[in-house]
């Protein structure tokens, strides 16, 4: 597969982003198109890369049972992390609450997580307004990482900034359970200075994962950091 194609997918101006990992803690190569989107509006996708500092973003479509237990994590190593929900996440009141009360920052996921470059402006803005948070959130993600001008246009508009990510995982899936050792190392060799990790909370690998990188990122040199 051809290096544009993998890291772009654009066609039509719609952008699929993905990413090319060189490797030795430098910025994955990205969509050209995606890039120039972003920069326009006022989105981003990889954080400050002067110093050796991360962000942990997940998002939520459904609970699986393994979120307690990922807060717990974070808790324990007085992290912050950026939650992005979807609208069927809002029936887990309580989880919501201790995000909130743990000092969590909750993003916008749409509502019914649409592919928005298929849908109009309306269409758009009514998926993300329609997503009703316990608090204005600051940052939106598209779903499934596909984008146009537009979607970034409307999301601006309605006073969210977009947020892609530099660094992931295929961790959506329930089953298999993540190897944990070969899931750690894939991201110790991705990691880069300002990275925004993107991960789910769907695969019962999860939390031993984290709790297997976290420390192992500390010791490496990173910290952890909020987006603003």
């Amino acid at each position: 597969m051809a290096l544009t194609t993998m890291i772009s997918g654009n066609a039509n101006g719609v952008v699929n982003w993905g990413l090319s990992h060189r490797g030795n803690e430098t910025t994955p190569v990205v969509s050209e198109l995606g890039a120039e989107l972003l920069k326009k509006y006022d989105g981003m996708y990889v954080g400050d890369t002067s110093k050796k500092q991360v962000y942990l973003t997940f998002d939520l479509g459904y609970e699986a049972g393994y979120t307690a237990e990922v807060l717990d994590i974070l808790k324990e190593y007085q992290i912050k992390g950026l939650f992005f929900l979807c609208g069927n996440y809002l029936s887990q009141n309580d989880l919501i609450v201790r995000m909130q009360n743990e000092g969590h920052q909750l993003g916008n996921h749409t509502n019914k997580h649409r592919d928005l470059p298929s849908l109009s402006e309306d269409g758009i803005r009514e998926d993300i307004r329609s997503l009703q948070l316990p608090t204005t959130p600051k940052f939106f993600r598209p779903p499934q990482g596909r984008f146009d001008e537009k979607t970034l246009r409307v999301a601006q508009e309605e006073g969210l900034r977009a947020v892609l990510w530099s660094l992931a995982i295929q961790d959506w899936q329930k089953t298999p359970k993540l190897d944990v050792a070969k899931s750690t190392n894939k991201i110790l060799e991705r990691v880069h200075p300002g990275a925004i990790m993107l991960f789910h909370i769907t695969n019962p690998g999860t939390p031993e994962m984290l709790r297997s990188l976290i420390p192992a990122l500390q010791e490496k040199g990173y910290t952890f950091g909020e987006l603003v």
